[in-house]
């Protein structure tokens, strides 16, 4: 669904080629990108897709390397990164980086610590991976990823816990809601 601005009425759109939720969703150069989740027999998935504005219509795209689910997908200088989540056994660290044009992933490096059902943002060229669970506990530690030299490092912890909440940049400052 769309959002008609002047009018303020919603518009259907084509609809996405799986039934899926709990995914990742990017947009890069006015596409929206979506992939992982879970399916409606709510099987993992691995799949994503691209809605095109101007034709109404979804792409398939080249899957990622691990089905994931309770992920986080960013969209950073012209690439989307998939980061983390739950493979159906156990909370991920593994994060891969797909580049649109030539419709490939690849690995890059993992996180420091495993996080599914967190959230994560672009802030001064580096991504922040914010919160979430472990597999045992609920986090507030946060780590930045510095994609010039493929590393992740440790930042201030959040003052308290904090899952399935999101996150937003407004004023060159990371904002936090819900949780």
């Amino acid at each position: 669904m769309k959002l008609k601005e002047k009018v303020l009425k919603w518009e259907k759109i084509a609809s996405m080629n799986v039934k899926r939720y709990v995914f990742g969703a990017a947009v890069i150069n006015g596409v929206i990108f979506v992939f992982g989740g879970a399916d409606e027999s709510h099987t993992k998935v691995s799949s994503g897709e691209s809605y095109i504005v101007p034709l109404n219509k979804w792409i398939q795209l080249k899957p990622m390397k691990i089905a994931r689910y309770g992920h986080c997908l960013v969209a950073h200088n012209g690439h989307l990164y998939s980061l983390g989540g739950y493979d159906g056994k156990q909370e991920l660290c593994s994060v891969e980086r797909y580049h649109p044009s030539s419709d490939e992933w690849k690995d890059v490096a993992s996180m420091k610590t495993p996080r599914s059902w967190f959230t994560a943002v672009v802030l001064n060229n580096a991504i922040y991976a914010i919160g979430g669970h472990d597999g045992k506990q609920y986090l507030k530690s946060v780590e930045k990823y510095n994609a010039d030299d493929d590393t992740w490092v440790y930042v201030k912890d959040m003052n308290m816990e904090r899952y399935s909440h999101v996150a937003c940049v407004a004023q060159n400052k990371i904002y936090l809601v819900g949780g």
